[in-house]
């Protein structure tokens, strides 16, 4: 099989809202996050999720890479990044507009899912620059994570578990370091224990920590 990298658009968001959820089933982090919520109302959930931030991403400077079969165009995974990014005095006015507050699905543990992502806002804001910074936060990720010189956010990192161990993730990363790396751009990634040995391949250093 044969995969490669581009932009990712509005009109996959169904297909990235299943593969979420199939991506996090069973994860001890996510199981605990929605453990009553029916697959539909998760399925709603990250679909407007997912449409919201394609919806805002010239106001937070987020980029969506998708990974697709290419004899089939089948998208098996995703990444979002948030840039390094500048905006007009009419942009910023816009941006403080926008809606923050969260809606769950019935079954959420609302307590929790405030506390991970409450923490990982404030590791955030304390370990880089939106305006400056790159940056990749997967969902629900644990560890924050700094490599020595630089810094970006990596916000989601999502492959189909049928076609994980095939190295996509480690496309979707190699994709956007080497804009960091030539924008000289510092990266910031929010890790899982499971995907931490992969980022710390890629460089990057524990700084904090959710527990």
């Amino acid at each position: 099989m044969v995969f490669e990298v581009v932009a990712a658009e509005p009109s996959d968001i169904p297909a990235i809202a299943s593969m979420h959820i199939a991506a996090f089933k069973g994860d001890p982090i996510m199981g605990q996050l929605m453990p009553k919520a029916s697959y539909q109302d998760q399925y709603d959930y990250f679909a407007n999720f997912y449409r919201k931030h394609f919806a805002e991403k010239q106001l937070t400077g987020s980029v969506f890479h998708k990974v697709i079969e290419t004899e089939t165009g089948k998208l098996v995974g995703l990444a979002k990044w948030k840039y390094a990014y500048s905006l007009t005095p009419e942009q910023q006015a816009e941006k403080k507009k926008l809606d923050t507050k969260r809606t769950y699905p019935e079954g959420t543990n609302v307590a929790l899912y405030e506390h991970i992502f409450g923490e990982l806002d404030n590791l955030r804001k304390k370990n880089c620059d939106e305006y400056k910074d790159y940056c990749k936060p997967p969902s629900c990720h644990r560890f924050a994570m700094a490599p020595a010189n630089c810094y970006t956010v990596l916000h989601i990192l999502i492959i189909d578990p049928a076609y994980q161990r095939k190295g996509l993730g480690t496309m979707l990363i190699r994709e956007s370091l080497a804009a960091a790396d030539r924008d000289n751009a510092r990266a910031y990634v929010e890790a899982s224990p499971k995907g931490l040995g992969l980022y710390k391949k890629y460089g990057w250093k524990e700084c904090d920590e959710i527990v």
